[in-house]
């Protein structure tokens, strides 16, 4: 609420509240008028701005006198109970006319206007929310031919930032935006995670990896707070896949596909290490994540997956006996072509598409669902539920190490050939890999990423246009698509460079 102040200063004292007295005339003259703009209303105007940026407020004075003198201070505007809040200690800021100013931290705050010419005055508020640029969005992790990394972001937009005229948009290179002196090689991947550094108190931080270090970076404000150098670790290590987290050893980590080596990332404490166990000293070509409901956090978390093409086998981790164990000889006679985990069971099921080795129209699905152990008490895998079929050439065979990206809650998997994205429809009780693609991109446009935010069921795309060298990210929402839309909700065309992987961050 704004209210307006009268400063009579000692002509208040005299009872002259109308006129000033002219001793040499015996006259009158009447008092100077002064006024703010929006002072006589009863809500304050609100100001949002990012934290980093500087706010502009022109109070629109109109003043009959000169030499006014202004008066701006700030102070934290903390709601108490709903529509009441508790004004904190005024700081001046400033003096100038028209207010220039860059809040210390977000948060939400009033600033105090107070404007006079000596004989009357007026008073002014405004409330200001100061909001990270970075709070929530998605995340873009690419690069760009010669290995030059290029961290992208995404905005998710408030009506308020709707209402103020912004616009979606992808901005690139992030991280030398707010670290001007940063050099960022290749990406591997980036991802917020929570940092516990005490029990019951969980910090976000956002892990961004590259191929020959991980930065700690400030997830609202994309400052990088520390880094760590592979090599203090394994000489010569250089990441090919990044996991943001892990339901056996509870930190993200980095492997290296060519030596076989891991390393996991302590995201509290800012530093990395070799865990002991064997799983993480394996040669493996690709690692995947499901989700794994964790009774020690009463949470989901992901759960990786090792996978060697070559073998046609998958791997996984049994917590109790801590053994490493794999599907051994169940896909014999077979190619493996695409494995993907599940996002919201218990056991993290497997589902693994294969083709005949002798006959490549032979197609079979495979359905792990949990494990148990032999007479030995090793782990094993549970007997597989499988389906087989006869494909014909015209329909969608991917090739081998084609990663796929399931909606649980559509029940539909996603994956690329080429420019072409199919949807295939594999919890049904016969199914089979489609012969068409749902959406065929442009000549030239090949898929390079997928991904399904699981919260709000979008399909991220990323694809890579060849001729320009310029990537493309579009957004699409899953249960519009099983309903034959294909529109994107939003695209971002030739808007960033080859992308690697699209994720949410919140």
């Amino acid at each position: 609420m704004k209210n307006k102040l009268t400063y009579l200063l000692f002509f208040l004292a005299l009872g002259l509240t109308a006129c000033v007295d002219d001793d040499s005339q015996g006259a009158t003259k009447p008092l100077p008028e002064l006024s703010i703009a929006g002072s006589d209303s009863e809500t304050m105007p609100v100001y949002n701005v990012y934290y980093g940026d500087e706010l502009t407020i022109d109070p629109g004075v109109e003043a009959t006198s000169g030499n006014l003198t202004y008066t701006w201070s700030y102070g934290t505007y903390t709601e108490v109970s709903a529509g009441s809040f508790l004004k904190g200690d005024l700081t001046t800021v400033s003096n100038e006319p028209v207010l220039h100013y860059a809040f210390p931290e977000e948060g939400t705050y009033y600033v105090h206007l107070t404007v006079t010419d000596g004989a009357v005055g007026d008073m002014m508020e405004y409330r200001v929310n100061v909001t990270n640029y970075y709070d929530k969005g998605i995340l873009v992790v690419a690069n760009s031919a010669d290995g030059r990394g290029n961290l992208g972001f995404i905005k998710e937009l408030t009506a308020e930032d709707i209402a103020a005229g912004a616009t979606w948009q992808l901005e690139e290179h992030t991280l030398e935006a707010v670290n001007p002196d940063l050099e960022v090689g290749t990406l591997v991947g980036a991802d917020r995670t929570n940092a516990a550094s005490l029990p019951f108190e969980q910090n976000g931080i956002l892990i961004v990896a590259l191929d020959d270090r991980c930065l700690y970076v400030n997830p609202t404000t994309f400052e990088v707070n520390a880094q760590s150098n592979y090599d203090e670790i394994f000489t010569g290590f250089r990441a090919t896949h990044f996991l943001s987290a892990d339901s056996y050893a509870s930190y993200p980590f980095v492997y290296d596909k060519e030596m076989g080596e891991s390393i996991h990332i302590q995201e509290a404490y800012w530093f990395i290490y070799s865990h002991s166990s064997p799983l993480y000293h394996e040669s493996y070509e690709d690692i995947i994540t499901g989700y794994f409901w964790q009774a020690s956090i009463n949470s989901k978390t992901l759960k990786p997956g090792y996978i060697s093409y070559s073998t046609s086998e998958v791997y996984d981790y049994d917590n109790n006996t801590g053994m490493v164990f794999g599907t051994g000889d169940m896909l014999e006679g077979n190619q493996l072509l695409m494995v993907v985990r599940e996002t919201n069971s218990s056991a993290a099921t497997y589902h693994l598409i294969a083709q005949g080795k002798e006959n490549p129209l032979k197609i079979a699905q495979y359905t792990l669902a949990g494990s148990t152990y032999n007479d030995n008490w090793e782990p094993v895998f549970n007997e597989p539920d499988s389906v087989v079929y006869t494909a014909t050439t015209s329909d969608g065979i991917p090739a081998v190490g084609t990663h796929m990206a399931l909606s649980q809650e559509s029940l539909l998997a996603f994956y690329p050939i080429g420019g072409g994205l199919y949807a295939y429809q594999m919890f049904n009780a016969s199914p089979r890999l489609p012969s068409t693609p749902l959406i065929t991109y442009p000549a030239g446009e090949e898929i390079t990423c997928l991904n399904v935010n699981v919260a709000t069921n979008e399909l991220y795309v990323g694809t890579y246009t060849e001729a320009t060298g310029r990537g493309n990210v579009y957004i699409y929402d899953v249960e519009s698509l099983y309903q034959g839309n294909v529109q994107p909700k939003r695209e971002f065309p030739q808007s960033t460079d080859r992308i690697a992987d699209i994720r949410y961050k919140n």
